[in-house]
C-alpha cells in the first residue's frame, strides 16, 4: 500500500561509506536517480529538485515536498548520522506528524545496517491546532480537508529546517556575510 507523507530534513553522516549506502537506498527506492536528482513518485523524467547532495561534508538535504513511500524507510537513512532532522507529516488515511533526529550511538551503526539509530517525536496535531489558534474541525465538519492542509503548514512551517541555508551554507567562504 502507498503512503504519501511531506517531508524535509537533513542528515549529516560520519563517514563518506554512511553516505554512500543511504544514497545507494534512496536510488534503489526510486527517490533518487544516478545523477542524485531528487524524483516525483520515482518517475525517471520527472525531476523534483537538482542534486541536494554534499559529498565534501557527507550531507544529504531532503528538498521540501510530498513523497511517496519515503517516510516508511528514513529511520533506514539514520546509519551513520551524526547530525539531521527529518520533519514529516501525513494525512493519507490519518493525521500525524513527527520528527525525527539521530541517536547518539548512530554514528557506530556500520554503513547500511539497522539498530538503535534514530529518535522519533510523535507530534499531536489537534493539540499543535489549537496552540495555533487553529482550533479542531472533525471529519464531516465542513472546511475539514482544509483545515488539515493548514495545520500541516503551520506545522512545517515551524519545525522544517532551512535546508537551503544549510545546504548554501557550504557554498559560501567563511568570510562571506550570511544571506539576508
Amino acid at each position: 500500500m502507498t503512503f504519501y507523507a511531506r517531508l524535509s530534513g537533513y542528515l549529516t553522516y560520519r563517514t563518506h561509506d554512511h553516505l554512500a549506502a543511504a544514497l545507494n537506498r534512496l536510488t534503489r527506492g526510486a527517490w533518487l536517480n544516478a545523477d542524485e536528482q531528487w524524483l516525483v513518485r520515482g518517475h525517471p523524467r520527472q525531476i523534483r529538485a537538482d542534486s541536494t547532495i554534499d559529498h565534501d561534508r557527507n550531507l544529504i538535504i531532503i528538498p521540501p515536498g510530498v513523497y511517496q513511500n519515503l517516510a516508511r524507510i528514513t529511520t533506514e537513512l539514520f546509519a551513520g548520522a551524526t547530525d539531521g532532522l527529518v520533519v514529516i507529516s501525513s494525512s493519507d488515511d490519518c493525521f500525524d506528524a513527527w520528527l525525527e533526529t539521530p541517536l547518539s550511538e548512530a554514528a557506530d551503526v556500520p554503513p547500511g545496517e539497522g539498530g538503535d539509530v534514530s529518535s522519533i517525536r510523535c507530534i499531536d496535531l489537534e493539540r499543535f491546532a489549537r496552540s495555533q489558534g487553529l482550533g479542531v474541525k472533525r471529519l464531516g465538519d465542513p472546511g475539514h480537508f482544509q483545515w488539515q492542509r493548514d495545520v500541516l503548514d503551520a506545522f512545517h512551517s515551524q519545525h522544517d529546517p532551512d535546508v537551503l541555508e544549510i545546504l548554501e551554507s557550504a557554498q559560501r567562504h567563511p568570510s562571506d556575510p550570511p544571506p539576508r
